[in-house]
């Protein structure tokens, strides 16, 4: 398989298109969409949205506070910054409690070990935090870490969990003066120097060795990219991409939970099954360091679209296949240590998601290899799902009776809209599987229409407009179940537009779109990115830009808190974390819009193996351009599309071995469409073959390899 690394469209290509001139002007060094409020996109100009580093070296570059306490700071601080001979002095007090305090911002969430470049005696600690909102700085703050382990928020279980008291330091690292840390501090974006009694330490530069995406030797060399006429959603996919970046790590560097008392913060366990010398994608980089399917759900995706590590998904989805019990049941989780060993048969929703990511990989890679290896765990999986639907004689699944109630947003026992809508899903997916593996898929076919029968027959509320959560919780209808039926194809096209409705009259608040709305009094309601990536999607796929809006609502809002580049695990009604100081705010399943803003927005998607057949249908939202790159097992597809004063213009070029789709939008004022300058459709009718229409669209199918141009126009 050959891949070539992506440079975007070039200058040249952009000019052919109609969206760059040849010479650009050149942006002052501070004039990012990082640093400058008023930022203006332009095409071809997406590198500045990068967050990733070049190397794997990072460095902070500010000082966020420097607090004397009860000890001494001498000096300027910022000397801790410069590296070039100057130093700030820490005088320590009696105790850690009244050291004092260097607070070190890395302007982002960044990962890996510390170094400080330093002389003096005294026992050195760091402290890390992602949120200065968690940075334990008084003495009773995150249940008394403050007083034990001064800076730090809290990745530890179950000491300093919210409403347990913190009793010993699980999270500072002792330090050695001039070399790197001995532990790996998964994600952080403050650290917070500090002395345990009395001493000094003049300290001269801070640095950390950049651990996340360890074999990725220029982490800001993305092989896929995404630009379009708005800087917020530019934003957000870079920020989705970074997130799966910080959580990408070597699979030895997993967290074995609980620790042992007295056990500091640490990341050394071995992912089960995993190959070692390889990467894996975990769910987070601060906290649980595990990998977890549902979350690769969301990932996955993201990491063929950005970075095309494919290397790092296949060995965290063979880590989890290898689990597999002898009943077809698949674990949710990497099973190292104890608090997930416990675990083994919680999640039955995530067998869906093993089901899911294999497919996606299928489709992303192409990798027939891949798939015959883990084909037998696929079947085994689904005939547990099935083994469990057969106890209701009405035909849906619950997971009561076999111990397996936990999901991702509450224990619900009942028979659920959303994990029979994402079994609907499975059966589709194992259908095209099989007839892939030259096997009849009509089985899996029968059961995807009975179960989508059953759901509409059973959950669907005509008289609210919308789906209910369960059959033995009939009077809510939350986000998962409403979102989901849209996407897989369980809703038609009026139920779609009922529910999503429903969901934007009673869901929508002022951060985005809750679980639940708060009229369900009996269910508690937050701010999940997991179902709001599936909202968003449902309605670009229905033609409802409001999806964008849901973006820039939801994770905009997170852009604006701490750590300001990664995205959160859940968010709280009052704005705060689900899990206060114990939150994850760099969590892999909540980077879904940067998948969602390349298939649907720039519209590139595989519609066969390993993109040998691809569809570009863009959802244009009300932006005047985008831009894009996205890798294939066979090379890159390179896609734009403007608005212009005669109509709209597509551009896309598509190495050998593919077969496009390619749609540009149309109206009522439509009078032309032409493809390569030839006309395909006119006065509302197809003038070529493999040309339709359905209104919203025109698509010209079974397009060649090569560069390729689709225009719409309003004139003659």
């Amino acid at each position: 398989m050959t891949i070539r690394m992506s440079r975007g469209l070039s200058v040249a290509a952009l000019t052919a298109a109609g969206l760059a001139t040849l010479a650009l002007p050149a942006r002052a060094a501070d004039d990012t969409p990082w640093h400058n409020a008023s930022y203006t996109p332009r095409p071809g100009d997406w590198r500045p949205y990068v967050l990733a580093p070049a190397g794997h070296t990072v460095r902070p570059v500010s000082v966020l506070k420097a607090v004397a306490r009860q000890g001494r700071i001498e000096g300027d601080p910022r000397n801790a910054l410069r590296a070039d001979g100057r130093t700030v002095r820490l005088v320590g007090a009696a105790d850690r409690a009244g050291s004092p305090m260097l607070v070190l911002d890395f302007g982002k969430e960044v990962a890996g070990r510390i170094t400080v470049r330093a002389t003096g005696t005294g026992s050195l600690h760091a402290c890390f935090s992602e949120s200065r909102r968690y940075l334990a700085e008084a003495p009773d703050d995150n249940g008394g870490e403050g007083k034990i382990a001064p800076g730090c928020d809290t990745a530890n279980i179950w000491n300093g969990f919210p409403g347990v008291p913190y009793t010993q330091d699980t999270d500072s690292h002792e330090l050695t003066l001039n070399a790197p840390d001995k532990q790996i501090r998964g994600g952080f974006r403050y650290a917070t120097l500090f002395l345990d009694g009395p001493g000094q330490v003049d300290v001269d530069a801070v640095s950390a060795d950049f651990t996340a995406a360890p074999l990725q030797r220029h982490p800001n060399a993305y092989q896929g990219h995404f630009l379009s006429s708005d800087n917020l959603l530019n934003k957000i996919w870079y920020a989705g991409a970074y997130t799966v970046q910080i959580n990408t790590a070597m699979a030895d560097t997993a967290k074995s939970w609980p620790y042992t008392t007295g056990e500091q913060d640490h990341s050394d366990t071995a992912v089960p099954y995993a190959d070692p010398h390889k990467e894996v994608i975990f769910d987070g980089g601060k906290r649980d360091r595990i990998v977890w399917q549902g979350d690769l759900g969301v990932q996955a995706p993201v990491t063929y679209l950005t970075t095309h590590d494919v290397d790092a998904v296949d060995n965290s989805l063979s880590s989890l296949a290898a689990q597999q019990l002898p009943d077809g049941f698949m674990p949710a989780e990497s099973q190292a240590g104890q608090h997930n060993k416990d675990e083994l048969r919680t999640y039955g929703e995530y067998v869906t998601w093993f089901v899911n990511n294999m497919y996606d990989h299928w489709l992303y890679t192409g990798d027939r290899a891949y798939l015959d290896r883990w084909w037998p765990a696929l079947t085994q999986a689904m005939d547990w799902l099935e083994s469990v639907r057969a106890q209701d004689p009405q035909g849906l699944i619950a997971f009561g009776a076999v111990g397996s109630c936990g999901h991702y947003g509450y224990s619900d026992c009942g028979h659920e809209t959303y994990v029979n809508a994402l079994y609907v899903r499975n059966l589709a997916q194992m259908a095209e599987l099989a007839r892939a593996r030259g096997e009849s898929g009509a089985a899996y076919a029968d059961r995807s229409v009975a179960v989508k029968n059953a759901i509409n027959a059973q959950l669907w509320d005509d008289t609210v407009g919308a789906y209910r959560l369960s059959r033995e919780i009939p009077g809510a209808y939350p986000q998962d179940a409403n979102a989901t039926a849209v996407l897989t194809g369980v809703a038609d096209v009026t139920r779609a537009k009922r529910s999503l409705a429903h969901l934007r009259a009673h869901n929508w608040s002022s951060l985005g779109s809750l679980t639940v709305g708060t009229a369900n009094a009996s269910l508690s309601p937050f701010y999940a990115p997991l179902p709001s990536g599936f909202e968003a999607d449902a309605r670009l796929v229905t033609g409802d830009a409001s999806g964008l809006d849901l973006i820039r609502t939801f994770w905009g809002w997170q852009l604006a808190q701490d750590p300001g580049s990664t995205f959160w695990e859940h968010v709280q009604p009052d704005g705060t974390p689900n899990l206060k100081q114990f939150s994850s705010l760099a969590h892999g399943w909540a980077a879904a819009p940067t998948t969602i803003l390349t298939t649907r927005v720039l519209g590139v998607q595989p519609t066969a193996a390993g993109f040998t057949s691809y569809a570009v249908v863009p959802h244009t939202g009300g932006l005047k351009w985008a831009e894009g790159t996205v890798p294939t097992p066979e090379g890159d597809i390179d896609a734009s599309w403007q608005f212009g004063k005669d109509g709209f213009r597509l551009s896309v070029t598509a190495p050998h071995g593919t077969t496009g789709r390619l749609a540009v939008p149309v109206s009522a004022s439509t009078s032309r469409v032409t493809l390569d300058g030839r006309t395909v459709w006119a006065g509302g009718k197809a003038t070529a073959k493999n040309v339709i229409s359905d209104g919203a669209y025109v698509y010209a199918d079974g397009v060649a390899a090569g560069r390729h141009i689709v225009t719409a126009s309003s004139r003659s």
